[in-house]
């Protein structure tokens, strides 16, 4: 499924994918296919094929057929069913890394559900279509990482569930192997972002939040608020206005935790000036802290 570069944080990205099934393709059928639809199925010793190709099992007339084995000079084998001169049922196919696909095949191809198993433990659970993963699917790799959710021709696409290995996770949508559509991200400290979400970067609107009570709610550009949204502390008090990657910038109203409200200016994240109506007394507001 190519590399799937999952967001984490906003300070880089992290690849979590194991390459498309990588397969020895097995010789294709003879020409004597047609000629095996009345035969009975009958079994064979070792036959060396093209390429030095061994193949030991059943045949319909010259075409295998039914369960056989075939082994590579390379070291790589199939076992399983055939059809028609090509892997089409259940089989297993042994790869020369250690590698190990189990399950269903249809024209010498993975397809239908099958168990991928690698070799250094990784292991991915689910569909098949024509060698790529397709449909739903658990996948599992060795450091941790775990995605439950749909692939479509070989990428992550849909909803789906994906934990990394320190326990952060991501429930939502996919597109073409990325986050992306809407989903919510959770980090083990206990901050979350709910909302949309753009080639794994949170992208247009959104709510974070902090363990400690606090809230933003609003825009989001390339992981930073970017437009139009509200801060709020966990003691009432409240910023709404503009914002700049990531800070307050721009024209804002700012209220007290009792409610008093005043317009100022910000920039770069500091209040640069009030451009309305002094506060009433003792109505001064406490620093803004939005990280």
């Amino acid at each position: 499924m190519g590399n799937c570069c999952l967001w984490q944080g906003g300070e880089g990205e992290k690849k979590n994918e194991i390459e498309a099934f990588p397969r020895v393709q097995v010789p294709g059928r003879s020409a004597a296919v047609a000629e095996a639809d009345s035969e009975e199925l009958v079994e064979k010793e070792a036959t060396t094929l093209d390429q030095e190709v061994v193949y030991t099992g059943q045949w319909k007339g010259n075409v295998r057929w039914g369960y056989g084995k075939q082994e590579w000079p390379d070291g790589a084998r199939y076992e399983g069913q055939w059809k028609d001169g090509v892997a089409d049922g259940e089989g297993k196919f042994f790869h020369t890394d250690g590698d190990i696909y189990e399950g269903g095949w249809k024209n010498d191809k993975a397809c239908g559900l099958g168990t991928y198993f690698h070799s250094d433990g990784s292991k991915y659970v689910g569909g098949w279509l024509d060698d790529q993963k397709h449909g739903e699917a658990e996948e599992i790799w060795a450091d941790g990482s775990k995605f439950k959710g749909t692939y479509q021709y070989g990428k992550k696409e849909g909803l789906g569930h994906f934990e990394w290995p320190e326990g952060s996770t991501y429930d939502g949508q996919f597109k073409d192997n990325s986050i992306h559509g809407e989903g919510k991200y959770t980090w083990t400290d206990g901050r979350s972002y709910t909302g949309q979400w753009v080639d794994n970067h949170m992208s247009g609107h959104g709510r974070f939040e902090w363990k400690d009570g606090r809230y933003y709610e609003g825009q989001y550009a390339d992981d930073k608020k970017e437009g139009e949204g509200v801060f709020s502390w966990p003691d009432g008090r409240v910023y709404e206005g503009q914002w700049k990657d990531g800070k307050q910038h721009g024209i804002g109203i700012f209220s007290t935790k009792s409610g008093q409200k005043r317009k100022g200016e910000w920039k770069d994240g500091t209040r640069h000036k009030w451009i309305s109506e002094a506060w009433k007394e003792g109505e001064q507001p406490a620093p803004e802290k939005t990280d």
